[in-house]
C-alpha cells in the first residue's frame, strides 16, 4: 500500500465518526434484514421531474461525468451549471458538477470560499472519498453482492466511481483531513455565532444552538431560509423542521400521524433536489448502494427515497403507493414554496 494511500486510510478511520448519521448509513440496513440500505437523516437527492417548477436541465444526462463541465478555479471564473433559478450560492454548488477527475481543484476552490459557505462545500466533496474509499476496502466482503453491469445505472456509476477514483487520488492525506475535519472555531460553536472571522456561515448555521420554540430559533430558522442553499439544507434534512415531541410542525399544524410524518420526513430529503442540487448517480445516496450492494435499482434520490418509504409503510409497490409517492410530492412543492418566499410562519406554530 502506498504512503498516500496509507494517509488516506488513516483519515478513513478518523472520518468514520464525522460520518455516523451523516454519509456512512447508506450502505446500513435499519431493519436489519439485509435487503436495502439505509437512507441517512441528512439524505440528498433524486430527479425532480415529478416536482412543480422543476428545471428541465435536471432531466437529461448527467453533467457531471462530460470533461467539457471544467473545474472551476475561482468562484467568478464560473457562474454556470446550476440549473435556473437555484438558490443558494450557484457558483458553490457548480463545485458538485464538476468532473470528479478534477476533485483536488473543486476543493481548493471551495477552501478558498469559505467565508461564502466553501467549507460546507469541501466537507462533502472529501466525503465522497471516504465514501469511495470504504467501498474499495469492504469489497470482497462476504454477503456484499456484485454489481451487474448490464444494469444502465451500474454502467454509469462504474465511469463515475472511475474518475472519482482518479479525482481522489490527487488528494494528499492533509488535505483530505482538513476538509473533513471542521474545527469549532470554523463552525461558530466556540464563540457568539457571528463574531468568528473565517467561521463558515453555512456550517455555523447549522451548528447554531437554538431551543426550539426560542426566539434564537426563529431568528436561526430565518437565516437557514435567507440562505436556502441545497447542500445546507441537504444535510439538515428534517432537522430543518421543528418539533413537538415526536411530531412535526408546518403550516401551522401539529403533523403526528405516522403516514404524514414519513411523508413529511422523505420530503424534507428531496426538497434539495426540487432546489439545484444535483441528485443522480453524482449523489451517494445513489452511487454508494449500487457500488456496495448491488442494488442498482435507483437512478435518482426520487427514486430511492420513495422505494424506502414505501417499504417503511410495509407495502413496497402495492395499491396505496402511488397515493404515498403523489402525497410525498406534494410536501415538496409545499416545502419548496415555503423556502423560496422565506417564509418563517410556516415552519412554525402559532401561538396558543
Amino acid at each position: 500500500m502506498s504512503p498516500a494511500r496509507v494517509g488516506r486510510v488513516a483519515v478513513l478511520a478518523a472520518a468514520l465518526g464525522a460520518l455516523a448519521g451523516a454519509g456512512a448509513g447508506w450502505w446500513v440496513d435499519p431493519g436489519g434484514d439485509g435487503t436495502r440500505p439505509a437512507l441517512p437523516a441528512t439524505a440528498a437527492a433524486g430527479r425532480p421531474s415529478s416536482f412543480a417548477g422543476a428545471d428541465a436541465s435536471w432531466r437529461g444526462a448527467s453533467p457531471g461525468l462530460d470533461a467539457a463541465h471544467a473545474a472551476p478555479s475561482d468562484l467568478a471564473a464560473r457562474r454556470t451549471g446550476a440549473p435556473r433559478g437555484a438558490v443558494g450560492t450557484p457558483e458553490l454548488q457548480a463545485l458538485l458538477r464538476a468532473p470528479p477527475s478534477a476533485l483536488r481543484a473543486s476543493l481548493k476552490t471551495a477552501m478558498r470560499h469559505r467565508d461564502q459557505g466553501g467549507w460546507l462545500y469541501a466537507r462533502a466533496l472529501a466525503r465522497q472519498c471516504v465514501l469511495l474509499e470504504m467501498t474499495t476496502l469492504h469489497e470482497g466482503t462476504a454477503g456484499l453482492a456484485p454489481v451487474d453491469l448490464n444494469q444502465p445505472l451500474a454502467q454509469r456509476v462504474s465511469a463515475w466511481r472511475e474518475q472519482l477514483a482518479a479525482g481522489c487520488a490527487q488528494l494528499q492525506p492533509e488535505e483530505l483531513r482538513e476538509a473533513m475535519n471542521v474545527p469549532a472555531a470554523a463552525s461558530g460553536t466556540s464563540a457568539t455565532p457571528g463574531t468568528l472571522d473565517g467561521a463558515d456561515p453555512l456550517i455555523q448555521l447549522m451548528d447554531r444552538p437554538a431551543p426550539p420554540g426560542s426566539a434564537a430559533a426563529r431568528e436561526r430558522l430565518a437565516a437557514i431560509l435567507n440562505r436556502a442553499d441545497p447542500l445546507m439544507l441537504s444535510e439538515l434534512g428534517p432537522a430543518l423542521l421543528q418539533r413537538e415531541g415526536e411530531a412535526f410542525v408546518f403550516d401551522g399544524r401539529r403533523l403526528a400521524g405516522e403516514d404524514e410524518r414519513r411523508a413529511l420526513e422523505a420530503a424534507t430529503m428531496l426538497l434539495p433536489c426540487a432546489l439545484g442540487l444535483a441528485c443522480d448517480e453524482r449523489d451517494e445516496r445513489v452511487w454508494g448502494p449500487c457500488v456496495m450492494t448491488g442494488d442498482c435499482r435507483h437512478a435518482t434520490r426520487e427514486e430511492a427515497v420513495l422505494a424506502a418509504t414505501d417499504a417503511d409503510a410495509g407495502l413496497d409497490a402495492g395499491p396505496a403507493a402511488p397515493d404515498r409517492r403523489a402525497a410525498v410530492r406534494a410536501w415538496v412543492e409545499r416545502l419548496r414554496e415555503a423556502v423560496l418566499a422565506r417564509d418563517v410562519d410556516r415552519f412554525l406554530r402559532p401561538p396558543g
